[in-house]
């Protein structure tokens, strides 16, 4: 059922931006989150349970969210004729504040949610370790990714063709 859901988050991504790279960046900041939520129930020795399940899934949600808002910038910018480094650079920094804001505020807002009671402190690791780990990796590797599968086309030649 999950590469159910993700095949049909890249479709709708695949008819949002026209592409099919631009998709695949923002489904490859779903393992940076991973990353974090694997790291912080070996520290806190968690077990996986059904909270834990419903964690990712919202960890995920968020994580597609920012790439989502990133990537989309980025092509702004390119849309107002930078080149693709500089539209990945702009646009990485133009989110850097938002992106980290939201992400500091939620893991603040999560910690009296994590301690309140015991049923809620898995669901909230998950969010909290994830989104802190997913939030400073995807900030360097989306740019990059960007870079890399993103076609350096100026609008000069787009337009002789």
């Amino acid at each position: 059922m999950l590469v159910v859901a993700i095949f049909l988050v890249f479709a709708v991504l695949v008819l949002q931006f026209g592409s099919y790279t631009q998709p695949v960046i923002i489904i490859l900041t779903i393992p940076f989150a991973l990353i974090g939520t694997i790291f912080g129930y070996v520290v806190l020795n968690l077990p996986f349970s059904f909270p834990t399940a419903i964690g990712i899934i919202s960890l995920t949600g968020i994580m597609v969210n920012n790439a989502i808002v990133m990537v989309d910038t980025m092509n702004e910018r390119r849309r107002e004729g930078w080149d693709v480094r500089h539209a990945a650079a702009l646009g990485a920094s133009d989110r850097l504040r938002p992106i980290v804001t939201t992400s500091i505020t939620t893991v603040i807002g999560l910690i009296p949610l994590a301690l309140s009671d015991a049923k809620w402190f898995p669901l909230c690791m998950v969010i909290i370790f994830g989104l802190m780990s997913a939030t400073l990796i995807a900030l360097l590797v989306v740019p990059g990714l960007y870079l890399q599968l993103t076609p350096n086309v100026s609008k000069e030649r787009e337009a002789s063709a």
